[in-house]
């Protein structure tokens, strides 16, 4: 099912590069957002997990999601 997530405070929704060196994530750049799209694979009382566009899985703690929707229907974490 395709939604829309929306957060509580903006967030870069982006691909992290690791130094494999380090183990560190390096700098992310990108636009920070409240809003993005994605295929939602599953969900918990504590998190969503979405899968982006890009094939990237992305899971976002429950606390972080004012709503998401796939249109139809609206939703909010307790």
């Amino acid at each position: 099912m395709n939604v829309q997530v929306v957060l509580k405070r903006p967030r870069i929704i982006d691909v992290v590069p690791i130094d494999l060196v380090d183990g560190e994530l390096v700098d992310r750049e990108g636009k920070p957002t409240h809003k993005f799209r994605g295929q939602l694979i599953c969900f918990t009382s504590d998190d969503l997990m979405i899968r982006r566009p890009s094939g990237a899985i992305l899971v976002v703690d429950s606390y972080e999601v004012n709503s998401y929707s796939d249109g139809k229907t609206h939703l909010e974490p307790e």
